[in-house]
């Protein structure tokens, strides 16, 4: 879960805000993990009452065309998404082999990879096993690195307790909140229960320490890469870029502590997109497999076979990530697709956040489970103004108002 919704998008931005705004935005980072918990902590808590998915609840509790629209926003969500990462593996592996190996060939042949993975992959042998590995190189890399550059533990406290707006600091926070902790994928957690076996409000309290330690990882994470750019950029005056973010930071800190630092940050950086390839491509195909049976109405147990890794629904559209992305890694600014998938990810949360204040509320109720929280309820309806906030900010900023 965790390894999912960390993307180079959510890497590259927290890099540029350690770099501009050194270590007053830390405590960004916190409200967008916290935000994301809840609606994750209230996705698992419908499912564990009702049995069903929240897509399901969709299906049964609101209009037809609600989830035909969704179907449309999935599909270029996900051509979106799987060219953002197959483009941000090959710019890791271009950085770890110092340019010997291309970008574009390397973002071809993790593409490969990760595909042979998922379809070769069973439900008993499944992706996360190459994911686990992954997610220790990822964390310990990116943690040694912060370590390494670490100095007055005083003004990082600061930083994450006090808020502080610098001035132009507003893009910059909503960016942070609008991106770490995932969109679409979000929804991932529903098929990562099923597998589990996990049914039954009994595995309530599992489902929250559960999504207590993935958050607590993402912004340990993301903190961590603050620091680091906090001390290779800000201290020290350099300037940092969007496109050469990750290249730069890798340089700059083989400059400060050695050749050590930049294949420690560069393997991290590289594990850490890896892995949310994996994560993505693991998981959203299932997505895709629920929408299609419930719009051909599927009965219950026809479509939860569908969902299964081994359905030709789910290969499918495994194999229509993998084809479509391909294309996207011999364009010569990659930066557009993952502008694009910020912005269509930015929509997602509030459409989720809204269904959740109806489904929690009103439809919950029908299965015998009591409702939100008052306090519950206000979060939900801050995510959903925020967010709405934010993607208008990333049009206008588009297209340059």
């Amino acid at each position: 879960m965790a390894a999912s919704g960390i993307g180079a998008s959510d890497i590259i931005t927290a890099t540029v805000t350690g770099a501009k705004f050194g270590r007053e935005l830390l405590w960004a980072l916190l409200i967008a993990t916290f935000l994301k918990f809840v609606l994750s902590e209230n996705l698992a808590r419908w499912q564990l009452a009702t049995g069903r998915t929240v897509i399901e609840g969709w299906a049964k509790h609101l209009p037809r065309w609600v989830l035909m629209v969704f179907f449309g926003y999935l599909v270029i969500w996900a051509v979106a998404v799987s060219a953002a990462l197959i483009n941000a593996c090959g710019l890791a592996m271009e950085t770890i082999s110092n340019g010997i190996v291309p970008r574009t060939w390397g973002a071809v042949g993790h593409a490969i990879a990760g595909y042979w993975i998922i379809r070769s992959g069973t439900e008993e042998n499944r992706a996360s096993r190459w994911m686990r590995p992954l997610i220790v190189v990822m964390f310990f890399t990116i943690v040694a690195c912060a370590g390494m550059t670490f100095r007055e533990p005083s003004t990082a406290i600061q930083g994450v307790f006090i808020p502080a707006i610098p001035e132009k600091a507003g893009p910059y926070i909503l960016s942070i909140i609008g991106g770490i902790g995932g969109s679409v994928t979000l929804l991932s957690y529903h098929y990562l229960l099923r597998e589990e076996g996990r049914a039954g409000l009994r595995h309530l309290t599992w489902a929250r320490w559960d999504l207590v330690i993935s958050y607590a990882f993402t912004t340990i994470f993301g903190l961590s890469v603050m620091l680091i750019a906090e001390r290779v950029f800000h201290s020290t005056g350099l300037a940092v870029s969007d496109r050469g973010a990750v290249s730069e930071m890798a340089a700059h800190l083989g400059v400060i502590v050695g050749p050590i630092g930049f294949f420690v940050y560069a393997a991290g950086f590289w594990a850490a997109v890896v892995a949310s390839l994996l994560g993505v491509w693991q998981t959203i195909p299932s997505v895709f497999a629920d929408v299609g049976a419930l719009l051909r109405r599927f009965p219950d147990s026809k479509r939860q076979e569908a969902t299964r890794r081994t359905s030709p629904d789910y290969r499918k559209a495994l194999f229509g990530m993998f084809l479509s992305s391909i294309p996207f890694a011999f364009l010569a600014r990659p930066v557009p697709i993952v502008i694009a998938f910020t912005i269509l990810g930015s929509f997602f949360i509030p459409f989720l956040s809204a269904t959740l204040l109806y489904l929690n509320n009103f439809a919950i109720v029908r299965s015998g489970v009591r409702r939100n929280r008052v306090l519950t309820n206000g979060v939900l309806v801050v995510i959903l103004l925020l967010f709405l906030w934010i993607g208008a900010l990333e049009i206008g900023a588009l297209f340059g108002s």
